[in-house]
């Protein structure tokens, strides 16, 4: 993303929780916009503080398969699934 774009978003564990971190990095720089634990949906609105990647960590902490859905539209240039 550039800075300033901006992305909604919404994200469900789907009945689960989930840890979650809200993060970008780009050019040497790097920033935590929100942070969770035992989480089971969140929504709002990104705002990139600078040009790089803007995105989430999820982190599964349960004993069981979790399930993730994520909804997003916005201005980003392009979405990555990296494991």
């Amino acid at each position: 993303m550039k800075a300033g774009k901006t992305a909604t978003y919404r994200w469900t564990a789907n009945g689960s929780v989930l840890n979650y971190d809200t993060h970008g990095d780009g050019g040497g720089r790097s920033i935590s916009y929100v942070k969770g634990r035992g989480v089971p949906q969140d929504e709002g609105e990104l705002t990139a503080a600078f040009d790089g990647n803007h995105g989430w960590f999820w982190r599964n902490r349960t004993n069981s398969p979790v399930t993730l859905s994520l909804q997003t539209r916005g201005e980003y240039e392009s979405f990555k699934r990296v494991k």
